[in-house]
């Protein structure tokens, strides 16, 4: 009896530690493919409306890879927030400096959108293969399933979190149009900004 428990007891956590792995490695990929496509977008804005930085730094391309911040984007794992690496841009290029630096902060958020109902899209498709309801999909234990439910929620909340009108989110470049003396005055302290909004997600 004694060994029975004990083999039931190693099944048990064997089965967490799976889910705990597939857990980890569903976020990971998502999040690859989200910050990928998210700074990619500023990327792509940007050199459309003249600006050639992105593409002399290698940024214009979807390849997570030339996006991702080793150290931010192993701190999603360890204290869940994080970052990719963010695009550089010269606004000197832009024939409205302010209005297309709004638009190239947007268009990250923007992506992030879109890839967020192209994951329900795909859940509802999914789902009427399945012939599934709408409620059963909220409480199905289906891989595929619950990675595309994650990767709608989470490209949303991308979306959301980066609106905030903070440095160095991109929801800041709106106060730089509504006023461009509070925008000047938030570029000159974003590093203590930066901080003490990590400091108060963190907490």
């Amino acid at each position: 009896i004694k060994g029975k428990r004990y083999l039931y007891a190693q099944l048990f956590l064997l089965r967490e530690s799976m889910e705990y792995f597939l857990e980890y490695l569903q976020l990971a990929i998502i999040l690859l493919i989200s910050i990928g496509i998210h700074e990619f977008a500023h990327a792509y804005s940007s050199y459309k409306l003249g600006d050639p930085t992105p593409k002399i730094q290698g940024r214009l391309t979807p390849n997570p890879l030339k996006h991702i911040d080793p150290i931010g984007f192993l701190m999603i794992f360890l204290i869940h927030f994080g970052r990719g690496k963010p695009v550089q841009i010269d606004p000197s290029y832009y024939k409205k400096p302010y209005r297309d630096e709004l638009i190239t902060a947007l268009a990250g958020p923007a992506s992030n959108i879109v890839l967020g109902i192209l994951g329900i899209l795909i859940l509802m498709i999914y789902g009427k293969l399945l012939g599934t309801s709408a409620i059963a999909l909220f409480n199905a234990n289906d891989l595929v399933i619950q990675f595309w439910m994650h990767f709608s929620m989470i490209n949303f909340g991308l979306a959301a979190f980066n609106l905030i009108p903070l440095p160095p989110l991109d929801g800041y470049r709106l106060v730089k149009i509504i006023s461009h003396k509070a925008g000047a005055w938030m570029e000159r302290n974003m590093r203590y900004i930066a901080i003490g909004f990590l400091v108060l997600v963190v907490w």
